[in-house]
């Protein structure tokens, strides 16, 4: 019999009071989970949520669409954007926000921090993420942004990086040099519209993470979007192997062939 779950957000949602100026609610059906926030004018993150999760700007990666009304976001790097009715969302963690509508924003979000929003987290726990989570999460941020000199500081010198499958690029990958020289001809294959953008990074604390990222890039006027994930394995702060996985390999083999 086939499993189907579903959940209602109105009826069956936890509700997360802000401060002030609204709130958010929380639901899950098996391996959908959906906050939707409502957030009333006057509402801002560090007077309305920043005292009940008690960091220093937001920690939580937004993934998702704004339903009504608009809302400013400012980064710890000082960079500002808006988001307005109809826009769909990808927003690093690290931030202040603030309505800026005469109605209330509605948002959807459905990225894994999502779970954590405006909760508090207990005392004397450390953070979610360890040390090589945070190292993969530089390395993805340098990836996309082309920032080789970081990515080099964080490999090995005799890294080794897996690509599966049969496409053109396929094979083993030995070396800081030959790494780096696969990323460019990644690169080079798509025109430069190659990325893969983080949905949840997983550790266990000794050196060994997986992250879920979402790969998008272009080819001869054809857009192809696909979810994947890295295995990585860290000997200290080093990078020194690389495992590719992805949910349709021959798919992702066809696109760059």
């Amino acid at each position: 019999m086939v499993d189907v779950l579903v959940s209602n957000l109105d009826t069956q949602g936890e509700t997360r009071q802000f401060e002030a100026h609204g709130h958010a609610v929380l639901t899950n059906a098996g391996a959908a989970a959906i906050l939707r926030g409502e957030f009333e004018p006057g509402w801002r993150w560090s007077e309305d949520v920043k005292p009940i999760v008690g960091t220093g700007s937001c920690q939580v990666h937004h993934l998702g669409y704004v339903v009504s009304g608009s809302m400013r976001i400012r980064f710890d790097d000082g960079t500002e954007v808006e988001v307005t009715a109809g826009d769909v969302f990808d927003l690093p963690r690290g931030h202040d926000a603030w309505v800026t509508s005469d109605v209330p924003c509605v948002m959807v979000d459905y990225s894994a921090d999502a779970t954590r929003y405006a909760r508090g987290r207990p005392k004397g726990i450390a953070a979610p993420d360890d040390a090589a989570m945070n190292v993969i999460r530089r390395g993805y941020a340098a990836f996309n942004t082309g920032d080789v000199d970081t990515l080099r500081s964080l490999f090995s010198h005799d890294v080794m990086q897996h690509v599966a499958g049969t496409g053109p690029l396929a094979g083993t990958y030995k070396g800081a040099d030959a790494v780096l020289e696969y990323y460019g001809k990644l690169g080079e294959r798509c025109d430069g519209t190659f990325r893969a953008d983080l949905l949840e990074v997983h550790g266990d604390g000794h050196g060994h993470v997986t992250a879920v990222h979402q790969l998008s890039a272009t080819r001869g006027g054809t857009k192809h979007v696909s979810r994947g994930s890295i295995l990585f394995t860290l000997m200290g702060d080093k990078i020194t192997d690389i495992l590719e996985l992805h949910s349709d390999l021959p798919g992702y083999d066809a696109f760059m062939s």
